[in-house]
């Protein structure tokens, strides 16, 4: 099973446009390794609890890389959409 939904943006150096990567589907357990991995490298992570259009809870988990991580990149920002129930369903 695959709740989670992943974004990616990047920006490039010199570009006044943002790459906006198709939505991507991962597991809870490849979420939460992604989300360490971003921590271990001193991206700003931020987590939010809100709800979907439909009114269920779910978690906003933004991970932004800054420049120095990948070449020709100035900002690279994973956001990942989490319903609460994957979490607790562990």
């Amino acid at each position: 099973m695959r709740p989670v939904t992943l974004h990616t943006l990047m920006h490039h150096t010199g570009q006044a446009r943002t790459v906006k990567w198709r939505p991507e589907r991962l597991s809870t357990d490849t979420t939460r390794r992604l989300i360490r991995r971003g921590r271990r490298s001193n991206a700003a992570v931020r987590v939010y609890v809100t709800t979907d259009r439909d009114g269920r809870s779910m978690h906003v988990a933004y991970v932004e890389f800054g420049p120095g991580l990948y070449d020709n990149v100035d900002a690279v920002t994973d956001i990942y959409e989490i319903p609460t129930e994957a979490l607790t369903s562990l």
